[in-house]
């Protein structure tokens, strides 16, 4: 069983919801992977996914996380690995290209393929399975994914969304208790 819980494609928040480009989120990543001395940076958490590219999805049904995995590289290209079915709206806005949609059963052969020869792997979320996959071609850094801390720092545009949220969420828990 191959099947993808929800077939609903993922979809982009405006900058004016979440206050920074995605294009300036993956060059602060580029910056970082130079730093490190890496070619790559292959993020497993798609929470972080979500984050960096400004997405959201369908296909949890308590949460709008995307169910996909990214590979950057030190040069500002990156990879989603997910189904070609889930991108069709990011590729209609030109967020992504179909080159850089790399199905999921296609992994390990878009992985051999690669040029380079060091990834990050975050050493809390990155999968057995997939740290043995990557670890074929490449010397793997195992650290902290830095998207974590990129996104613990709030812009005024998140701080203000929090702010409005906290009293949506007070005026919730007023009329529950009353």
């Amino acid at each position: 069983k191959n099947k993808v819980k929800s077939s609903k494609p993922f979809f982009s928040l405006k900058n004016k919801i979440v206050g920074e480009d995605y294009k300036t989120k993956i060059v602060k990543i580029r910056k970082y992977l130079n730093k490190n001395k890496s070619d790559y940076l292959f993020v497993t958490a798609p929470e972080n996914v979500a984050w960096l590219l400004n997405i959201r999805g369908h296909d949890n049904p308590n949460s709008p996380i995307p169910n996909c995995h990214l590979i950057i590289d030190n040069r500002n290209r990156f990879y989603l690995i997910t189904y070609k079915n889930k991108v069709l709206n990011l590729i209609k806005e030109k967020k992504l290209k179909s080159y850089q949609i790399i199905e999921p059963k296609n992994f390990n052969e878009f992985i051999s393929n690669l040029k380079g020869k060091k990834i990050i792997i975050d050493k809390n979320t990155c999968s057995i399975f997939f740290e043995n996959l990557v670890k074929k071609k490449f010397k793997i850094l195992k650290k902290d994914d830095p998207i974590y801390l990129l996104k613990s720092s709030k812009n005024k545009t998140e701080i203000k969304n929090m702010q409005k949220s906290h009293v949506f969420d007070g005026v919730a828990l007023t009329k529950f208790i009353h």
